[in-house]
């Protein structure tokens, strides 16, 4: 077998020995964005069952709201972590509000940002916020590119 044979046998076997490996991880990568989405959706759903709703019920408007968005939860997280003024929980009472009354949520729009936050703390908000709402509303918007 000559030197040039010998390192293409070597290239395909291992070309067809990691293929799947990159495939399961692929899939794996999949999964967990799914689930993350998943758990939004469901602590959206625990929210509005806690009101009152009937569990399924609940779990419909939440599942509609963020309509298998795969950029919803690094856009939440962008306000999360980049507007520090802002708690999970009141962010989930407005998302599951907006459920409820079947209003769309755009995280990376500025003026929907604006008014999460400024229904969230009932105030008129500074400029030193609006500043960082525009910053996460920027980031946002990369996210979704």
């Amino acid at each position: 077998m000559s030197k040039q044979n010998f390192i293409t046998v070597t290239l395909l076997v291992s070309a067809l020995a990691f293929n799947p490996l990159a495939a399961t991880e692929l899939n794996t990568n999949v999964t967990s964005s799914q689930r993350q989405i998943n758990s939004i959706s469901t602590a959206i759903a625990s929210v509005l069952h806690n009101r009152g709703l009937d569990e399924d019920t609940a779990y419909e408007l939440s599942k509609d709201l963020i309509d298998n968005d795969d950029m919803f939860e690094a856009m939440l997280s962008n306000l999360l972590n980049h507007y520090p003024n802002i708690e999970h929980e009141e962010i989930l009472e407005h998302l599951s509000t907006s459920a409820l009354y079947r209003h769309s949520i755009d995280l990376a729009s500025y003026d929907h940002l604006v008014n999460l936050v400024s229904k969230v703390h009932s105030r008129v908000l500074t400029g030193h916020e609006l500043n960082r709402l525009q910053a996460v509303s920027k980031l946002n918007q990369m996210v979704t590119v």
